[in-house]
Parts: C-alpha cells; sequence; structure tokens
C-alpha cells in the first residue's frame, strides 16, 4: 500500500516541477530548478518536524509526502548538470552565483520549516 501513495506523491510532484521547469529561460539562471529545490527544503524541513506529531498515525501520508511528493519536486541531479552547463559555457559568475545561493538558501529555508514546524 505505501508504494501507492509514493506512486501518487511522486506523480503530484513530477508535473509541479515540470512546470516549474518551464520558468527556465535562456539567461542562464535556472530559475525554475532554483525554486523547486528552495521549496523543497523549506517543506523537507517543515513536513519532518510535523512528522513527530501530526504524521505519527498517518506514515503512509508521511511517505507520500517526502518521497513521493517532495522527491519528485527536488532535483539535486538537475542543480548538478546546471552547475556543470554554466561551467561549460563560460558562465562562471552565473555557476558561483546559483550555486552558493542554492546551498545557503536551501538551507535557510529547510531550518526555517524545521522552526515553523515546531510551532504548529
Amino acid at each position: 500500500m505505501q508504494y501507492i501513495y509514493i506512486f501518487i506523491g511522486g506523480a503530484l510532484g513530477a508535473l509541479l516541477r515540470y512546470a516549474f521547469s518551464t520558468l527556465n529561460d535562456s539567461s542562464g539562471f535556472p530559475l525554475g530548478t532554483f525554486i523547486v529545490n528552495l521549496l523543497g527544503a523549506f517543506l523537507m524541513g517543515l513536513i519532518g518536524t510535523l512528522t513527530i506529531t501530526l504524521f505519527k498515525k498517518y506514515p503512509l501520508v508521511k511517505k507520500a509526502i517526502t518521497t513521493g511528493f517532495i522527491g519528485a519536486l527536488t532535483t539535486f541531479s538537475t542543480f548538478q548538470f546546471e552547475l556543470v552547463q554554466l561551467f561549460d559555457h563560460h558562465n562562471f559568475m552565473m555557476l558561483i552565483i546559483y550555486g552558493l545561493t542554492s546551498y545557503i538558501l536551501g538551507i535557510i529555508f529547510c531550518y526555517l520549516g524545521v522552526k515553523i514546524g515546531g510551532q504548529l
């Protein structure tokens, strides 16, 4: 049964991820990937914290959201590939900005999710 929950969550996350990928344009900054990864970091912090109380009774819903939805929504491999593409195109400033802001803001967004989840 858990596979069905993960499948449904993953399908929804993948569809949303695809919708955000349309925000990427030729300017060099992969905005869609940036947004979904920060959103995913926040949601993982929030859901991870809420799991302690809210999802204790509903572990399948937790798996659907974390492994399924957030797992399909976020993308570390695409992030890495985009960094390599920026490097190959000698867009070093964008590479540094994209890499550092993604890592730093990802940690901050996850931390905010944890703090907000602890307050609920």
